[in-house]
């Protein structure tokens, strides 16, 4: 059975708990919107803009998932292929993470959400 790290789990866990934060900012965002705007069209791109967001957000934490099932079903060890898309997708994944929180200050300054 393939092993990771302990330090490559821990990155991992810690990249899967801020997505799930930045999950629930996005749609207490959608929320707060809907709440105080309705979905009135000048409310429509940022209700796309997060829609987008939670995607991308389900898209990593579903990758992060099955890369690590797989290296640790691989035999008799993960192949490099393997290991290495796990290093892309935590780069990916905090680029991303990144960039969602930022697209969510941006939308809430601009309708006066606290």
């Amino acid at each position: 059975m393939a092993l990771l790290p302990d330090e490559s789990i821990i990155i991992v866990q810690n990249l899967q708990r801020d997505i799930l934060e930045r999950l629930h900012a996005v749609t207490a965002t959608e929320f707060a919107i809907q709440e105080l705007f309705g979905e009135i069209s000048e409310m429509l791109d940022y209700f796309e803009q997060l829609q987008n967001a939670k995607e991308r957000l389900y898209t990593y934490y579903r990758r992060f998932y099955i890369t690590l099932q797989q290296i640790y079903e691989a035999q008799p060890i993960a192949s490099r292929d393997m290991l290495g898309l796990l290093d892309r997708y935590i780069d990916e994944g905090e680029a991303t993470i990144s960039g969602i929180g930022a697209t969510v200050e941006e939308i809430r300054r601009d309708v006066n959400l606290p």
